[in-house]
């Protein structure tokens, strides 16, 4: 079987660095990964991790509706509504149980000023308590919300994540 695009595995015994990418996502069996995004603003960066076998992921959404957009090329990361079931099931083909995912939610952040056709982050946050209620996922951290961003580190091995904000030391949740 042919793993998917977004997937990544190393075999070195040194931590690898897996990068995903605005409106994009990635997940891994590799124990010595960390799955990293940056700069967490009104996006949100959800992370899946099945602790007993040690498989991982994280989806960096920016919208919280596909149905909005009258295009049928839609890219599924970059929405909550598409985003969230696409990395289950990949994170599933890669061996993890569904029941066994924990899942935890950063960013979110109202950068700037806005009037509430623009506070894009609420609206992420909101689609996303709907979609984790409606598909009982296991939510066990919301760091959202707030007025900074977040970068955001998912160590394979622990499930851990790691969550930088500016001018703040690196913390764990």
């Amino acid at each position: 079987m042919t793993p998917p695009s977004n997937y990544a595995a190393a075999s070195n015994a040194q931590a690898s660095l897996i990068i995903a990418g605005v409106a994009d996502y990635k997940v891994s069996r590799d124990p010595n990964a960390h799955i990293i995004t940056y700069a967490l603003g009104s996006c949100l960066g959800i992370t899946f991790h099945d602790e007993r076998r040690q498989i991982g992921g994280l989806l960096h959404v920016m919208l919280p509706d596909s149905r909005l957009h009258n295009r049928q090329d839609i890219r599924k990361p970059m929405f909550v509504d598409t985003g969230v079931p696409l990395i289950i099931d990949e994170l599933v083909k890669a061996g993890a149980n569904r029941k066994d995912l924990k899942c935890k939610v950063f960013g979110g952040a109202q950068l700037m000023a806005a009037d509430h056709y623009f506070r894009i982050g609420a609206k992420n946050i909101d689609a996303f308590y709907e979609i984790s209620r409606q598909q009982e996922i296991n939510v066990t951290v919301w760091e959202v919300s707030g007025r900074c961003n977040r970068t955001i580190r998912l160590i394979n091995s622990t499930g851990e994540v790691l969550v930088k904000t500016p001018a703040q030391p690196e913390f764990i949740r």
